[in-house]
């Protein structure tokens, strides 16, 4: 084959790069893959290898099977070892030969998720421990994954995570401790397992470690910047004894610090393999270089990072356009109007994506896009007013509003301790299907029939209810929600959510957003007739290309990877994008890297929308700031357009 036609100069250096270590920096939209999958037929197609000998690592399967089928295709049949794939499957080929080295049989079991709570669950049971306030299993379990693969303390991890709730911390590493005898008990491994034994089993026992690094002469690592401490481990003890490691990966990439990964393996990369060769991969094949020229700009501002300038190959077109509206109504009206030019213009609504920093940015233009009736899929889960904790929420004021609504005040009941749909089914036909938490009468009869671990809880919401009626907060259904999440459902969201924090941001969006009604039956009522609309919408009859040609909403952390040729992006405002909690919390570098990641899905137009004003639940206004990364990209680089939507 003749690499160096397939190949640009930069691309043709790190396929054909001598032995020992190796760092690719590819940037976006440069050909990582392309040249992954050349890097492996090279090295099979020159005889530096057997098949069996090269270990390719990936992310995800189907990264895993794509490579694979492309250097099949490059070398007419020819693929790297059936060890390749994700770490957690490499991992797990390795513990089925040798399992039994640490105290398994061979035949161990791997837990799913659903067994996994389980497990947990009955530790909890086993250790008596109260639940009233004990997080649920899959929040200790995503504790429990994310200290694995940072090689951390649980028990700082556990005093951090739970400083501001009920939670005992000793408890958490009571069930840890009993979790983990109870799965050796049962000869089964959890998720995270996988990696930990693997690692356990190179590193304390030399002869499999030998073997190994014998048998894997080159190892090549996908996406290295999102690894975890122990996955860079791992990798470290495959290849300590030769040194032939290429790793391929983006630091300005780098955007899950949140789940563990740690770019710094990265970074630091010519550290921990001195005398390692860097190669740069700056051609980029995606964009136009407008918009790539606004890339540049966005992420030259971060400090910790390889230098590196993106530089594009197609022709020029249009310059980027900055969006400045009134607020996020009518920046909703704004996207759905360009969406219908960009789709009359012939570009299909499914290369059209709006993509947000936070779901709470996405309320207001869900609620026009299902007005418009315009198909729209979201890419990053459910839609924003069907997540559970927005529904909780939104139980409170149904409540309020219709006595009678059975459906919510069992949703209600069952966030409290001990309480199921059974017991709450009891409770409603005990007070005769009429629950007016208005009334004091009310509260004193289900206090009577809530199990005694949810009576003190009730306590808590008691003064929400009451409020409605005493305080008049019926114009105010933020109020109502703000009060019901600082005495209830903040810590409840921390107890039962692993993204907690992610779910706190949506509420506080949900309640400025109440403001625009006026009472809280006109709220609902909407919610209502848009949540309806959205299932008429996504159910009504189409062909397959119909269904697939819909409008694509995302946060910007699920589109990493992929592309579009119409990218929006909503609220580049500050304490918006980047997000407050995140800056106080860790500073604006990974937040600029996700705004990197934001421009650089666009191939041809690229919108960034900033809204001038956002209401508040109180009445009150405040004036959005631009974004901090705006004021990095020059005047030149941006065509200013508010499209008459002021």
């Amino acid at each position: 084959m003749d690499f160096e036609a397939k190949l640009n100069e930069e691309q043709y250096a790190a396929v054909t790069a001598p032995d020992g270590p190796a760092l690719v920096i590819a940037a976006a939209g440069t050909g990582k893959t392309h040249t992954l999958t050349h890097r492996l037929a090279w090295l099979l197609l020159n005889n530096k290898a057997r098949e069996r000998e090269v270990l390719l690592l990936t992310f995800t399967n189907k990264a895993a099977r794509e490579m694979i089928e492309r250097t099949r295709a490059l070398t007419e049949g020819r693929a790297p070892s059936k060890y390749c794939g994700t770490f957690h499957s490499f991992s797990n080929r390795l513990l089925r030969s040798h399992a039994d080295r640490l105290g398994f049989d061979r035949d161990y079991s791997i837990l799913d998720q659903d067994d996994a709570r389980k497990l947990v669950r009955a530790c909890a049971d086993e250790l008596e421990i109260e639940k009233k306030h004990f997080p649920k299993p899959e929040v200790l379990l995503s504790l429990f994954g994310v200290v694995s693969g940072s090689m951390g303390d649980l028990s700082a991890a556990a005093d951090a995570q739970f400083e501001h709730t009920e939670v005992d911390a000793d408890d958490v590493l009571r069930v840890h401790a009993r979790y983990q005898e109870r799965k050796r008990e049962s000869n089964a491994m959890d998720f995270d397992d996988l990696l930990i034994h693997a690692h356990r089993l190179l590193r304390d026992h030399e002869a499999v470690r030998s073997f190994y690094q014998e048998e894997f002469k080159y190892v090549l690592v996908d996406e290295y910047q999102d690894t975890n401490a122990i996955q860079a481990e791992l990798v470290h003890l495959l290849v300590k004894a030769h040194g032939n490691l290429m790793v391929v990966g983006d630091d300005f990439q780098s955007i899950y610090s949140w789940r563990g990964a740690d770019f710094r393996n990265f970074l630091d990369f010519e550290k921990a393999y001195p005398g390692a060769k860097t190669y740069k991969l700056q051609i980029n094949y995606r964009s136009t270089p407008e918009i790539l020229e606004v890339a540049n700009e966005v992420i030259a501002g971060n400090p910790q990072q390889f230098q590196k300038e993106l530089r594009a190959v197609r022709a020029s077109r249009s310059l980027p356009r900055l969006v400045k509206v009134r607020d996020g109504s009518v920046q909703a009206r704004y996207v759905i109007e360009r969406a219908r030019e960009l789709n009359r213009g012939g570009i299909p609504f499914s290369e059209i994506c709006i993509l947000y920093r936070s779901h709470f940015h996405a309320m207001e233009l869900q609620m026009e896009l299902a007005r418009a009736q315009m198909p729209y899929v979201v890419t990053s889960g459910v839609r924003f007013f069907e997540q559970a904790h927005v529904k909780d929420v939104c139980t409170v004021l149904r409540l309020l509003v219709n006595p009678s609504d059975e459906l919510a005040f069992s949703r209600l009941l069952q966030l409290f301790p001990k309480v199921g749909a059974k017991t709450a089914q009891k409770i409603f036909g005990k007070l005769n299907g009429r629950v007016n938490l208005q009334r004091e009468e009310t509260h004193d009869q289900l206090v009577a029939m809530l199990p005694a671990a949810a009576r003190d809880e009730w306590g808590k919401v008691r003064p929400v209810f009451l409020a409605y009626r005493e305080e008049n907060l019926q114009n105010d259904p933020g109020e109502v929600v703000f009060r019901f999440n600082k005495a209830f459902y903040g810590e409840y969201m921390v107890e039962n959510f692993d993204n907690h924090k992610f779910r706190q941001e949506d509420l506080d969006g949900l309640i400025d957003f109440t403001v625009k009604f006026e009472t809280t039956e006109s709220f609902l009522s909407e919610i209502a007739l848009l949540t309806n609309l959205d299932a008429e919408s996504a159910n009504a009859p189409a062909n397959e290309d119909e269904q697939q040609d819909a409008l694509r909403l995302s946060t910007v952390h699920q589109a990493k990877g992929l592309e579009w040729q119409a990218v929006f992006v909503l609220f580049v405002n500050e304490e918006m994008f980047p997000s407050k909690k995140a800056v106080e919390e860790s500073g604006d570098a990974e937040e600029r890297r996700l705004f990197y990641v934001a421009v650089t899905r666009a191939k041809d137009e690229l919108f960034l929308c900033c809204p001038m004003v956002r209401r508040q639940h109180d009445g009150g206004i405040i004036f959005l700031d631009p974004s901090r990364f705006l004021a990095e990209i020059p005047e030149d680089l941006l065509q200013q357009d508010g499209g008459g939507f002021y």
